[in-house]
């Protein structure tokens, strides 16, 4: 019998105006594979990856946020996607400051902690010398070296915790990854809403060649709002959900958090987002959360947008704009424009 995936592109689907790149947060996320988003046949790992390529032109690696990752993995995702898909790296969390599970570290990685954290459950930035820190990166980059080398590799996204605030301390962190990861493009996202009050932050970011985070979140005191600012050539787009109830209930989980399905009327307004974005950046990324198990879940919201974006024009960079350090063209004085999309 003639193979699911027998019908493989020799490139991945287009992205929208040639620019416009939609897909989700994960393609193995366990609400995703439960879905019905996989035809039966496709079972395994690879031809989930397979598939999924075929469907979309973009996704985000997920795993390498709570692990450091092996460089086999990348070498053969590279291997499993199609010329022109693109895959982005959430960076380990362990460099954002998120607590990074000790069990789940590479062998030999525990010898580098000290003695009183080895058998500890969890380990922060904070925690851990300067060797391990090192070493850390060596083994981040050489998972990033595939799809690098096979011209598959985006941006690396590093994802701030809920409660990091605006500060120095945090510029020269952000600085100090774009050393670590220099040649590759970085993408910093903001979670707690104290960044929406420091504007300059926005030209900090240009300045560094950093790739803001557009990101769509419930509309909570604590959390960021819509900044809807392109800091680079690359444009990013990321949208959680805004189950309010999820995400104001401490110790809910993950899945309880990103329970949401967007309605045409939401999608529409970060598609409006996404071509406005699209006329100041050579590329837009846009990417979902896969909502729990339902009925077409993850192809309606991760393509359902793609009709309203496409009748949408890109448009022309704003009278008074101007080319930043990063590639990026700003409004004037670099103003964030806070607001909800639709």
């Amino acid at each position: 019998m003639e193979s699911p995936l027998s019908l493989f592109p020799p490139e991945a689907p287009a992205p929208i105006h040639g620019k416009i790149y939609v897909g989700t947060c994960s393609w193995a996320e366990k609400s995703f594979v439960k879905s019905d988003f996989y035809p039966r046949g496709v079972r395994s790992a690879a031809d989930r990856l397979r598939y999924y390529a075929t469907r979309f032109p973009t996704v985000e690696i997920d795993a390498s946020y709570f692990a450091l990752l092996p460089p086999s993995y990348s070498r053969r995702w590279a291997e499993d996607t199609p010329p022109g898909f693109v895959m982005h790296a959430k960076a380990f969390g362990l460099f954002t400051g998120h607590a990074i599970s000790v069990s789940r570290l590479p062998p030999g990685f525990s010898e580098l902690l000290p003695a009183r954290l080895r058998g500890a459950a969890e380990v922060r930035l904070r925690d851990v010398p300067e060797e391990f820190v090192n070493a850390a990166w060596d083994r981040f980059r050489e998972f990033l070296s595939p799809l690098g080398a096979a011209g598959r590799l985006g941006y690396v996204l590093f994802q701030l915790p809920p409660g990091a605030r605006y500060s120095p301390e945090a510029l020269e962190e952000m600085r100090g990854w774009t050393r670590e990861l220099a040649g590759h493009r970085v993408a910093v996202e903001f979670r707690h809403r104290d960044w929406a009050r420091h504007p300059d932050v926005f030209e900090f970011l240009a300045r560094h060649g950093l790739a803001y985070v557009m990101v769509d979140l419930p509309d909570l005191p604590w959390l960021m709002p819509l900044a809807e600012e392109v800091t680079s050539d690359w444009a990013v787009i990321r949208l959680h959900g805004r189950n309010r109830e999820g995400w104001a209930r401490a110790g809910a989980t993950t899945d309880e958090r990103y329970d949401y399905a967007y309605s045409d009327e939401e999608l529409r307004g970060w598609a409006g987002v996404a071509a406005r974005a699209s006329g100041r950046a050579a590329r837009v990324f846009r990417h979902v959360q896969q909502p729990r198990a339902r009925p077409h879940g993850p192809q309606r919201a991760g393509a359902a947008g793609a009709p309203a974006i496409a009748r949408h024009r890109p448009l022309r960079p704003r009278p008074g704009t101007s080319r930043s350090a990063g590639g990026a063209r700003r409004g004037c004085g670099g103003q964030a424009f806070l607001r909800r999309a639709a």
